[in-house]
């Protein structure tokens, strides 16, 4: 692995579902873990959209591929804080949002890796903003950061997020724990019913609501990594997810992880809890 970083199998399988079915994220945030582990993913993840081979990403043996383990590929740029400096230079943020509208020099990708957001000002973050809304087609954009709380809710809303690290049930309240093993039997039943009644404790609790929608997307991730045949598992103690994975496909776990990870984000923005639950069940 890059850097020689080796990661857990729950969290290549979750990378490679992000590129399932011809699938490419224009925005992933990845944080947790430690600055080398983030930074390494980063160019695993930049080498999978630079890849030239869709049948297999990465496949590791195309010029791509090959530029990009050796970091000089001329489509994979990096921004970093300057080293004289206390955070980004706006300018310099603005100066990537530009040569964002470039085209890619070799890839069918142009891929910006914007390192360790807790060092960009809100301000700055904005400036980012406007491109993660509206990207040309063929541009990524790789976020790291030590934790999503750096990160300002409307960046947050416009990724896909890939925490590095490990967690386990121990991490979360009984009443969240709760919560998530009825909604994980609710989300393979036919009755939108069930799904309601599964998520009631939620509404009006920010907390449980957080919580349960940070454990679920990891119960998703796992029912992934099964998919992918993978022993790794984030909540190795939490039975949920193998029948998940048993009987849905991986394109509906996908989804129910995207919107799971999407309604997350929206916490920022202090919703209706009424809705959010009404939004979540219908998207599940």
């Amino acid at each position: 692995m890059m850097n020689n970083v080796n990661f857990p199998e729950g969290v290549l399988a979750t990378l490679d579902s992000f590129f399932f079915d011809g699938r490419r994220p224009h925005a992933m945030l990845i944080d947790g873990a430690s600055d080398e582990e983030r930074a390494a993913c980063a160019q695993l993840a930049a080498k999978m959209m630079v890849c030239e081979n869709p049948a297999m990403t990465p496949c590791g043996e195309c010029e791509c591929c090959r530029k990009a383990a050796e970091q000089i590929h001329p489509d994979i740029v990096v921004y970093r804080k300057p080293d004289d400096k206390k955070s980004f230079v706006k300018a310099d943020v603005k100066d990537m949002v530009g040569k964002a509208y470039l085209t890619p020099n070799e890839a069918s990708t142009k891929v910006f890796i914007i390192s360790e957001l807790q060092n960009m000002t809100e301000e700055s973050q904005n400036v980012l903003l406007k491109i993660l809304e509206e990207p040309p087609v063929y541009t990524s954009f790789i976020l790291t950061a030590q934790n999503s709380n750096s990160v300002i809710g409307t960046v947050l809303s416009r990724v896909v997020r890939l925490r590095l690290g490990k967690s386990s049930s121990a991490s979360f309240s009984e009443k969240a724990i709760s919560v998530v093993a009825e909604l994980s039997k609710a989300v393979l039943s036919p009755y939108e019913i069930d799904r309601i009644v599964a998520v009631a404790p939620m509404e009006g609790n920010k907390q449980l609501t957080a919580e349960v929608l940070s454990m679920f997307c990891l119960v998703l991730r796992d029912a992934i990594a099964i998919k992918n045949n993978s022993q790794s598992r984030e909540l190795a103690d939490f039975e949920g997810c193998t029948e998940i994975a048993q009987r849905l496909s991986l394109g509906k776990i996908l989804e129910m992880y995207e919107k799971t990870e999407e309604l997350l984000r929206s916490l920022e923005n202090n919703p209706n809890y009424t809705l959010l639950s009404a939004v979540f069940c219908a998207g599940l």
